[in-house]
């Protein structure tokens, strides 16, 4: 009996064994399983960081670097510069619910696992700088949900826009500058461009806090006002007893006539009123400063001595809606949009660095000297520094701008969904442009503008250029390269590359087929006069003088001189450009411009 008894025994335990070791499979499922392949395939950790990434641990959630859903579904897998070494597993494909995938600066190396496409819910994708290498698998085109890919520092072969001319939703990409075919792939980065302006305008016409500002300048859509509901008819008032006849002194009860003219000059004398208020807004709108009691004094930043505002992360947080808002993300930094509690609109840059440990003695000193140098450009037509942000817990390094709400002069030179601009405007644009590089040369020292292109000239509600210099900081400053950079020869060719893209309407990487890619190159025929210049013109321009035409070349020939020392300085390219346009420095500015930082150095005297 006794032994039937310890049989029995043995046979329950057995069977609590296996029922708890299905339960651990079940636990881990697939998606366990998945991240338990891709540890496998680590070759080197010497950070130790998947140790705690164990097939006894029945709560993937719980391992470094993974992040999930409220269901206990993976949707990130974060593990950036962690020196990890070693091959992708196929089992990555199994991560179906992932939508973030950052392996940023590690040293993994071979081809993409071919079932990355699996991935269709994935968002980010960043594999930037580690050792791939081989063709990009063609299914990595099929994840049409994916907005941010980052390719830059590998070794990746083949054609680039034959995989990912389908990635309409794509924001963000970073692919080396020697990638192959990557004059084949510029021509998709109209519908990639397209894509964003299209999302950008959703997003602003959705449940996001803001109206768009170039929405109000721009006619209404066709769709029917809200209308308000018809006045109901007026009720009966409930019979009442006759009233005792007036003393004598009363005066006589008016009659219909008379109350009629007299509600019609209250109605008129309101309509002035409002007109007077409108105009009067108008007016301060135009010149540009709130009203003091606008902006109370307990919502001014901080001013130091420098004139350069200290905001507290709180306040940045509240006005980005809690770090929300992305309107752009880089290798170095995120860029957000913000509303400021006195209703300015803001873009705020954060660095990607989130920990004290992580941030060096040489990028604190690039911080300060970023907020240094542009703390001393005051211009209007330059995307100004309104102030910074800078606390220990959480780690925070910020830099406040300026917001221009109607995109970049690219977007609106490229992409057709964007607004038309018109040869006046595009000639207003260039001289603002130019006014302000003359302005960052005559700087001392020169403000340096290494990332000068149309992509960096935004523009305001009045389609006025705004240039702006949002990058956290150079990494030519950080080395020392590219002085050449600094100089007013490059300063004049790369304006010269702008006025180009501004009269042709073309890329700055040619589309014409029997080009070999670059825009000059192209407009070379026309520059050297074997072709007239007005067939370069953009075909969707009316109207274009071709004497405006034939005196803009000329300025786009001494620009791009092949001899350095023969180019123009900015101050003459300015000079020239004036007398070609009869645009005035005050008639490029903005004219809606909140000069925001100006105003609040006059209340804080």
């Amino acid at each position: 009996m006794m032994e039937r008894s310890v049989g029995v025994l043995s046979f329950l335990l057995w069977i609590c064994l296996v029922c708890r070791t299905a339960e651990l499979c079940a636990a881990l499922s697939d998606e366990g399983r998945a991240l338990l392949a891709l540890k496998d395939g680590v070759e080197l950790d010497p950070n130790c960081a998947l140790a705690d990434w164990d097939e006894e641990d029945a709560d993937p959630c719980s391992w470094f670097g993974v992040g999930c859903s409220d269901d206990g579904r993976v949707v990130v897998l974060a593990l950036k510069d962690l020196c990890l070494k070693g091959r992708l597993s196929p089992e990555l494909s199994k991560l179906v619910h992932l939508t973030t995938l950052v392996l940023h600066n590690n040293s993994f190396y071979g081809v993409l696992p071919g079932d990355i496409g699996k991935l269709q819910r994935l968002e980010v994708l960043d594999l930037g700088y580690n050792n791939f290498s081989g063709l990009l698998p063609p299914d990595l085109g099929d994840i049409l949900s994916l907005e941010t890919l980052i390719l830059r520092g590998n070794r990746f072969a083949g054609n680039l826009s034959q995989v990912l001319y389908k990635l309409k939703m794509l924001t963000v990409i970073q692919v080396d500058d020697q990638f192959p075919s990557k004059s084949e792939f510029i021509k998709t980065l109209r519908g990639v461009a397209n894509a964003k302006i299209q999302r950008h305008l959703i997003e602003h016409s959705g449940s996001r806090n803001n109206t768009d500002e170039r929405d109000r300048e721009k006619p209404a859509p066709e769709s029917p006002a809200p209308q308000s509901p018809p006045p109901l008819p007026p009720k009966s008032p409930p019979p009442q007893p006759s009233p005792p006849p007036p003393p004598a002194s009363s005066p006589p009860s008016k009659s219909p006539l008379v109350i009629a003219i007299s509600a019609g000059g209250a109605t008129c004398f309101l309509i002035a009123l409002c007109i007077i208020y409108l105009y009067y807004n108008r007016r301060k709108k135009e010149v540009g400063i709130m009203p003091f009691m606008a902006v109370p004094n307990e919502q001014l930043p901080r001013a130091p001595p420098t004139g350069i505002h200290t905001f507290r992360r709180s306040e940045l947080e509240t006005a980005c809606e809690y770090f929300s808002n992305i309107i752009g993300s880089f290798s170095d930094f995120t860029l957000y949009k913000g509303t400021l509690s006195n209703g300015v609109e803001i873009a705020v840059t954060s660095t990607t660095v989130t920990s004290a440990k992580d941030w060096s003695v040489q990028d604190e000193a690039h911080f300060k000297k970023k907020i240094k140098e542009l703390s001393k450009v005051n211009h209007k037509n330059f995307l100004n520094l309104l102030g910074y942000c800078k606390e220990e817990e959480p780690f925070t390094r910020m830099l406040v701008f300026e917001y221009a709400p109607s995109g970049t002069l690219f977007e609106h030179l490229h992409i057709k969904e964007a607004e038309h601009l018109h040869w006046n405007t595009r000639l207003r644009i260039a001289m603002g442009v130019a006014y302000c590089l003359e302005h960052t040369r005559q700087l001392n020292p020169p403000l340096v503008l290494r990332n000068l292109n149309s992509s960096s000239v935004y523009l305001t509600e009045d389609y006025a250029a705004k240039i702006s210099d949002l990058k956290f900081w150079d990494v030519e400053a950080k080395t020392n390269l590219a002085l050449e950079d600094s100089n007013d020869s490059s300063i004049a060719y790369k304006f010269g590359i702008i006025l180009l893209e501004i009269i042709s309407g073309k890329l700055p990487y040619s589309e014409d087929p029997e080009g070999d890619g670059l825009l000059v190159l192209w407009a070379s025929s026309y520059l050297s006069g074997s072709k007239p210049a007005k067939n370069m013109v953009d075909e969707t321009l009316d109207s274009v003088p071709e004497e405006d035409i034939n005196k803009l070349m000329e300025v786009i020939r001494s620009c791009i001189n092949e001899d350095r020392d023969k180019r123009p300085t900015m101050t003459e390219v300015a000079s020239r450009m004036r007398l070609i346009t009869a645009i005035s420095p005050e008639e490029a500015c903005p004219k809606l411009s909140p000069l925001w930082w100006a105003e609040l150095q006059i209340i804080s005297v």
